[in-house]
């Protein structure tokens, strides 16, 4: 598979015009005021190309007539990613023991953006064994591997050559016009501190997920089962945004005008680096319940016990990533935040069995209706708490607070409100180093939901037909609050202020011939 990604970076140039200046950006824009322009550096177009290749063999083996193995081999060759128009540059850090230099230099011409070659080897297993007629156990484990994402290294574009400088017009007296939208005033000394540079790890490891689960099946009647699984995953090498690579030391007696002094390299200001030291571990109990019958009605039920720990706030969207100490990522294992401890979820269809018997105009109207539905519940998500103002001088928004000795930042569940939803007496501001609190310490509201729809089809001649439909999403209101603010240092720290849509109902007519 060849896949590519270009990266243009205001090729032409931008002005970009808002409400800061004139009350309204239409105004702005005919005074002539941009709020910031941009223009790009050198050359403006990137392209990243990879070639990935995949040889996939699998194999059924009945061993018994109980017994069946699925034997499965995937072999991954994913070469590393180069710039067709050979203008992308990334950070090299072995190439000058005084700092990192951005490679290629001018006029050097290289393929690869990073040296490693990655070779995979992905084994599958699967089994099913039949003890009787009604009991069956399963099982299977494999291993995924996954490439490098292409929008992420797309992010070199934010480097010279082809980076664009942008400078921000004052609100209060513009200076910057249509006309001359970068005056000798706003344009930075050092352009290389105006852009933030993107970098991919030179030592780039791809990533890859185990699974395995173990489940036992049994036929309770003609037209019940029940299943129950452990499923469980684990990512490792997976790809993480470091946006604060090039943070200083906490020292909170120093000032913001010394800040890019320093910094580790300081020939640079932030610097985002693209790396593969992800971790996800997942271990779940599944059940699940399924009827076909009687009377019409079809019914699934499901439920599922889990637990999500990764290194990488956003869970597994790397682009999301929050990391309070660039040097310490030990510190960043905690419950994702794409963690949700209970789910359940029942749907059903059911044919109503009402007036089958009925004949003419009545039998058309009244038989034939269908009503389904699905309801979800499940509990809340963990909520990465912080604290607003950069109070340890690291050019850094995600430092977390001290947790406070002897308090539990959880309320018992008759204690929270609205107002209050976590014990906010529990965190404390860092103010010397950085925060003692872990990254996602407490757990915000779950949700419930209600949708169902009721249809029925009328039969025309020549096989057309019109379908009527009712929906109703949330049927029953009910209130799903959002997750409380989680900064502190806000007013609104612990206080949830926002919810979610209430019931939605909809009319559809349909057509079809």
């Amino acid at each position: 598979m060849l896949g590519d990604a270009t990266s243009t970076n205001a090729p032409f140039g931008a002005l970009d015009f808002t409400r800061d200046i004139a009350g309204n950006a239409a105004a702005a824009f005919i005074l002539g005021y941009p709020r910031t322009a941009r223009t790009p550096e050198g050359i403006p177009i990137g392209g990243i190309r990879q070639w990935r290749d995949g040889l996939y063999l699998q194999d059924d083996w009945r061993m018994t007539p109980r017994l069946t193995v699925n034997l499965g081999l995937r072999y991954d060759h994913n070469l590393p990613p180069k710039d067709i128009n050979g203008v992308s540059r990334t950070l090299r850090f072995d190439l000058d023991p005084r700092g990192p230099v951005l490679w290629p230099g001018p006029g050097e011409v290289v393929d690869e953006l990073y040296f490693n070659i990655h070779r995979h080897w992905a084994p599958r297993l699967g089994f099913a064994y039949q003890m009787n007629d009604r009991l069956v156990f399963r099982g299977g484990y494999g291993v995924f591997n996954m490439a490098l994402h292409l929008d992420n290294i797309n992010t070199l574009g934010t480097n010279p050559p082809t980076a664009s400088v942008q400078v921000t017009n004052p609100t209060l007296n513009p200076i910057a016009t249509i006309a001359n939208p970068f005056p000798v005033a706003l344009v930075p000394t050092n352009t290389i501190f105006n852009v933030t540079s993107a970098e991919v790890d030179r030592n780039h490891r791809d990533g890859y997920y185990q699974n395995w689960n173990v489940a036992v099946g049994y036929e309770l009647s003609r037209a019940a089962v029940m299943e129950v699984r452990y499923v469980g995953a684990k990512g490792t090498n997976l790809d993480t945004s470091l946006t604060n690579f090039n943070s200083p030391d906490p020292d909170p007696t120093a000032g913001p005008a010394n800040l890019q002094a320093r910094r580790p390299y300081p020939a640079f200001g932030r610097i985002r680096m693209w790396m593969t030291d992800g971790e996800s571990d997942y271990q779940s109990l599944q059940s699940e319940f399924k009827q076909r019958g009687p009377w019409g009605l079809n019914l699934t039920v499901a439920y599922t016990l889990s637990k999500l720990n990764d290194n990488q706030q956003g869970g597994l969207n790397a682009s999301r990533g929050r990391r309070q100490n660039p040097r310490s990522l030990e510190g960043e294992y905690a419950p994702s935040a794409d963690d949700q401890r209970h789910r359940l979820v029942a749907s059903y269809v059911w044919d109503i069995p009402f007036g089958s018997s009925l004949t003419g105009v009545t039998g058309a109207f009244l038989k034939g209706w269908q009503l389904s539905g699905i309801g979800i519940f499940n509990s809340g998500s963990p909520i990465f708490i912080n604290q607003d103002g950069d109070t340890l001088n690291v050019d850094s928004e995600e430092i977390r607070p001290n947790l406070v000795a002897g308090q539990d930042p959880t309320l018992p569940g008759d204690q929270r409100s609205l107002n209050r939803w976590f014990n906010t007496s529990a965190f404390t501001r860092a103010t010397v180093t950085y925060g003692t609190s872990p990254r996602n310490p407490v757990v915000g509201p779950g949700r419930k939901a209600v949708d169902l729809s009721l249809a029925k089809a009328f039969q025309m001649p020549n096989r057309r037909q019109i379908q009527f439909r009712v929906e109703a999403y949330n049927a029953f209101n009910w209130v799903n609050w959002g997750s409380p603010n989680g900064t502190l240092g806000n007013s609104n720290f612990g206080i949830i202020s926002s919810a979610s849509a209430g019931r939605e109902t909809q009319v559809s007519l349909k057509y079809m011939f």
